[in-house]
């Protein structure tokens, strides 16, 4: 019984550091979204000289993912469903190999932050999402 007691805690404090850092990767994916969106250098070297009419594409794909990353959280909060950040957290870990496709197929190198942003917003969302889901079929 006691040690039933322990376990508990013990993931219900896993639970909250995860739900901590899981939302600290939704507004830091956003923000840093945001930030590419409209042309600022704060989380990504400005390399518009290198992309030329590619710069657009980045724009463009952060903008995406942030509609994605408020429509997949909508969808957490109002069905309860937390599958749908697992999902997300799997995407964006592809999304990295993705990233590197386009890389090699336009022959431009992309700043590592991005790779850096998807795998801690990916890791984050999978295991937030994970450990919630499987929670949440226990109950």
């Amino acid at each position: 019984m006691h040690t039933q007691s322990i376990t508990t805690k013990t993931m219900n404090c896993l639970q909250l550091l995860l739900q901590i850092n899981f939302n600290a990767a939704v507004i830091l994916l956003l923000i840093s979204g945001a930030a590419t969106i409209f042309g600022n250098t704060l989380f990504f070297e400005d390399s518009s000289d290198l992309y030329g009419p590619l710069a657009n594409n980045m724009r463009l794909m952060m903008f995406y993912l942030c509609l994605i990353q408020i429509a997949a959280y909508s969808f957490y909060k109002l069905s309860n469903s937390p599958e749908a950040l697992a999902a997300l957290g799997v995407f964006l870990l592809l999304l990295i190999g993705s990233l590197e496709f386009y890389c090699s197929i336009n022959q431009i190198e992309i700043d590592e932050n991005y790779s850096q942003l998807f795998i801690y917003s990916g890791l984050s969302h999978l295991l937030y999402g994970g450990c919630a889901a499987m929670r949440h079929q226990q109950n």
